[in-house]
């Protein structure tokens, strides 16, 4: 568990952070009375290692035409999965209630004078349905073509241990789309023998013939994310969580309308991958001060764009001696140069809120080799 750091003192690592201090001597230049307040990570006492159970059925039928199709249903249940939270929160609002200005939040805090004390839990819970088809054809004794398609739903109430939930008193509205999930997969693959020259044994045979194409497909549907401004506190809790898809969002921002995905991309007319508003209204506003947005279906509910891959390559082998044969290769990898973008912005305080501003780093990348065999 890298959330959390036991060091020499186990269960617990105490940290106190200072600023502008003398690195030889850090407490002399402490003016205030107030101690800075010690924060601690740990592990709570009832944690307990997490469960998952798969079950699958499926179909199998052979076809005419030497090809078989598959249907199958998929699923498991993950229970137990880990989280972490702040046991030494404050109840929302307590910083935005003036009888609270000028207090020093440790003072304020269930275990008065610590900072935060960050616990891993058993919280999380997580359920995956799917549909998973598939058709698989031969023709001859090398070539043939392939393609399934995949279904899903991955729901869970925290894909990654290391995050914070926000709210430690209520994490009612934390089930939502895992991190993970994938609406939608379809993947392509084939194997075609060239049948120019095969079989021969003239020269003509031996350079031109026994040549094999092969490629994979695959397009899938984006991961989820969350809307949110990770450093701000609308809660007035003293904190704001990083509980998102790597994102650091951390407090929810409420959500008024329905989403919608124009899917356009910078430099693009209207360049929004997802819509930021609906008319003149705006869909997400933040939360009122004082308060945690407790809405359900919130989390992880807007999806970035997806994966549109294809490669090729393109086999001959040849046959030298006995057993001995060198293969050449030539392959391409995203043979057509698609671009797979990166997600989009979705902090609602940037002036790129809502837009995919740059591509991830596939390219097309191709490559020759030579592999001797014996």
């Amino acid at each position: 568990i890298d959330n959390v750091f036991p060091g020499g003192n186990s269960p617990f690592q105490p940290t106190v952070s200072v600023n502008d201090v003398d690195v030889d001597n850090p407490g002399v230049n402490i003016t205030t009375a107030v101690e800075p307040a010690i924060t601690f990570t740990s592990v709570s006492q009832h944690m307990i290692p997490p469960t998952r159970v798969n079950w699958n059925l499926a179909i199998q039928q052979q076809l005419p035409g030497h090809s078989t199709a598959t249907i199958a249903y998929v699923g498991a249940v993950g229970r137990h999965n880990w989280l972490a939270h702040d046991i030494n929160q404050v109840p929302a609002g307590t910083l935005t209630n003036p009888a609270n200005h000028g207090v020093p939040l440790a003072a304020l805090r269930p275990y008065k004078g610590f900072n935060f004390i960050d616990v891993e839990y058993s919280g999380a819970n997580e359920l995956f349905h799917s549909l998973q088809v598939s058709y698989q054809k031969h023709f001859g004794a090398i070539s043939e073509v392939g393609v399934s398609y995949t279904w899903s739903k991955d729901m869970d109430s925290g894909s990654n241990y290391h995050t914070i939930v926000p709210n430690t008193y209520n994490t009612s509205n934390l089930w939502g789309p895992s991190e993970y999930d994938k609406r939608n997969v379809l993947t392509l693959n084939w194997v075609y023998a060239v049948p120019l020259f095969q079989g021969q044994t003239n020269l003509a045979g031996k350079l031109l013939g026994g040549w094999v194409i092969t490629g994979s497909g695959q397009l899938q549907n984006g991961s989820p994310c969350s809307v949110g401004a990770g450093s701000n506190d609308y809660a007035g809790v003293g904190e704001s969580g990083n509980f998102n898809c790597q994102t650091g969002v951390g407090q929810f921002w409420v959500q008024n309308g329905k989403i919608s995905y124009p899917h356009k991309f910078a430099g693009t007319t209207g360049a929004k991958w997802f819509n930021t508003t609906n008319g003149s209204t705006a869909i997400w506003t933040a939360p009122p001060a004082g308060t945690f947005n407790l809405q359900k279906h919130i989390r992880d509910n807007v999806y970035s764009p997806g994966i549109n891959q294809w490669n090729l390559a393109l086999i001959k082998t040849f046959r030298i001696y006995k057993s001995n044969e060198v293969q050449f290769r030539a392959e391409a990898y995203d043979v057509l140069n698609h671009a797979d973008w990166n997600g989009a912005n979705y902090n609602p305080t940037s002036s790129t809120f809502g837009e995919v501003t740059g591509k991830g780093d596939q390219s097309r990348n191709l490559q020759l080799g030579l592999r001797y065999q014996f």
